[in-house]
């Protein structure tokens, strides 16, 4: 979900090269187009607007026409950043489409592992900006925060009810991706292929969570360490 553009398309052209059957969804239709003309056989579309209420219904007729799936990936996601006015219209979109449509597709995939019986793979991308809430970029830091305690919540759920059910929260730095701002360098910014390669492997290998880079993990490791008092009088310039 999420394969039109940035990681979610590098990591479904990965699948396909691989020889995987691969259903990808997103907004942009030609973009779908392009990616099932890689191997026609193998690659199912599906024009899915996460926003939309009818995006669940969209999303189980994909699965369907794919003879059901054992990884559900959701790479959707917006960043609208401004630090200086941080208009209410741009949070507002940023929490309801990190948030509401993030709970919308990953509960629909949740659902489906549950009602089908399949033990699968529930693997969504968040980011490092939900460790700590980040003064640039509130909602956006608030969402992916949300993201990841939502998962922790299903991957409880799943382990209470047997379901045989590995989900993965996958935590990138800073990406060079069509999402960030082209006009800005952000803090310890990563080149987007080596983080496909790693989103890949996570995505297929990893038990619960992983944080993309070195740096960034012992970062946000330090990160998660400073007392709240002294973290709301610090001022972190995330990009220039």
């Amino acid at each position: 979900m999420g394969a039109t553009s940035g990681l979610g398309r590098g990591v479904a052209e990965r699948f396909i090269a691989d020889g995987w059957t691969v259903g990808v969804a997103g907004r942009n239709r030609q973009a779908l187009e392009s990616l099932q003309g890689l191997a026609p056989d193998r690659v199912f579309t599906g024009a899915i607007d996460i926003m939309s209420e009818s995006a669940p219904k969209e999303m189980l007729e994909l699965v369907t026409r794919m003879g059901g799936i054992d990884i559900y990936l959701h790479c959707s996601g917006i960043l609208r950043a401004d630090d200086e006015s941080m208009p209410i219209a741009d949070e507002v979109l940023t929490a309801e489409t990190n948030a509401v449509g993030f709970t919308r597709m990953v509960g629909t995939a949740y659902k489906y592992f549950e009602t089908s019986g399949r033990k699968g793979r529930l693997v969504a991308i968040s980011s490092i900006a939900g460790i700590r809430g980040l003064e640039s970029l509130p909602a956006y830091s608030a969402s992916k925060a949300y993201d990841s305690t939502l998962l922790e919540a299903l991957r409880q759920r799943s382990r209470r009810d047997g379901l045989g059910l590995k989900i993965v929260d996958i935590k990138p730095g800073w990406t060079r991706t069509p999402l960030l701002n082209s006009g800005r360098k952000y803090l310890l910014e990563m080149d987007a292929e080596r983080v496909i390669k790693s989103v890949y492997k996570a995505t297929l290998y990893a038990r619960r969570s992983v944080t993309i880079g070195l740096r960034w993990k012992i970062l946000t490791a330090l990160e998660r360490l400073v007392p709240a008092w002294i973290y709301e009088r610090l001022h972190l310039n995330l990009w220039k």
